[in-house]
């Protein structure tokens, strides 16, 4: 087993490097896609324009992972959105990625037993359509809910991902590890303490996030991203900073009003302790 891990250990030398990742995005389309006789940029998408300005300020990279549909707000789904956008999407990759994360919101664990069939299917829908509006689809995404059999991950796999982020987290209950697809313990720590580790076997490699920005306040979010540095390591080479779409709505039931604090906090960690702005795909040279 201990040669297993060293075997898939990659080990990354470049400058240190943070991204921001976003999860459940679909609002966003919907949004865009109503307003296409209006909106004359993707940028007239109040998220969008929130993302730019923290591009333009920092220079942070973003990373959108997202559904095929929603129900709310009156029903939407990717093949409704207007392909018009697609040489902007294309202009701006360099910083802003598009990636599959699951068909919907619901259900929770949606690839928990699943089989490679539904995993393949669903991907290739939502990585069809980004081709379609956006161009090429990134390599590198977060499965809702981070779980899925190495047979589902073989199917993401075959439809272009080759890297997978992961919660790698203490279940808040019972504290076992969860949310890091199929992999055990030894693996678990092996992603924790490496950052980057590949499964042979299936071909992927899997990373961790560090820190949910929605989940804490402006204020909580450095001493957070202290405790863990301190744990896993504070000369770590990339960090991921995660937060999801709907809590930037103010219709949404949960909705943050300290939306963009939260993500100037977790960014000005990062710069603070010395890491700039990229990509998982450039890190690992994917894309």
């Amino acid at each position: 087993m201990t040669n297993d891990i060293e075997k898939g250990i990659i080990r990354y030398d470049g400058p240190k490097t943070y991204r921001v990742s976003v999860d459940d995005v679909i609002w966003v389309f919907q949004d865009i896609a109503r307003h296409a006789n209006e909106y004359k940029s993707i940028f007239d998408a109040p998220l969008l324009a929130l993302f730019r300005k923290l591009h333009e300020e920092y220079g942070a990279a973003f990373h959108l992972n997202i559904y095929y549909t929603t129900p709310e707000h009156g029903g939407f789904d990717l093949s409704e959105m207007p392909d018009k956008y697609r040489d902007e999407w294309i202009a701006n990759r360099g910083w802003l990625r598009l990636s599959f994360h699951a068909h919907a919101n619901d259900p929770q664990f949606p690839y928990t037993g699943a089989p490679y069939e539904k995993a393949y299917t669903e991907c290739k829908q939502v990585m069809d359509e980004i081709r379609r509006f956006a161009g090429e689809p990134s390599k590198v995404t977060t499965i809702h809910y981070a779980d899925a059999t190495p047979d589902g991950v073989r199917a993401f796999y075959d439809c272009g991902v080759r890297a997978l982020l992961g919660d790698f987290a203490y279940h808040p209950k019972d504290g076992r590890e969860w949310l890091c697809y199929y992999l055990d313990h030894e693996h678990f720590e092996a992603v924790r303490k490496n950052v980057f580790w590949k499964d042979e076997e299936t071909g992927m490699i899997f990373f961790p996030c560090d820190v949910v920005l929605n989940t804490m306040t402006p204020d909580e979010i450095p001493p957070e991203m202290d405790r863990f540095a301190e744990k896993w390591g504070r000369d770590r080479k990339f960090i991921d900073i995660l937060i999801h779409e709907q809590y930037f709505y103010p219709d949404f039931k949960r909705y943050e009003s300290d939306y963009e604090d939260r993500i100037r906090a977790g960014i000005e960690w990062c710069v603070s302790h010395g890491y700039r702005p990229g990509l998982v795909s450039d890190v690992l040279g994917l894309d």
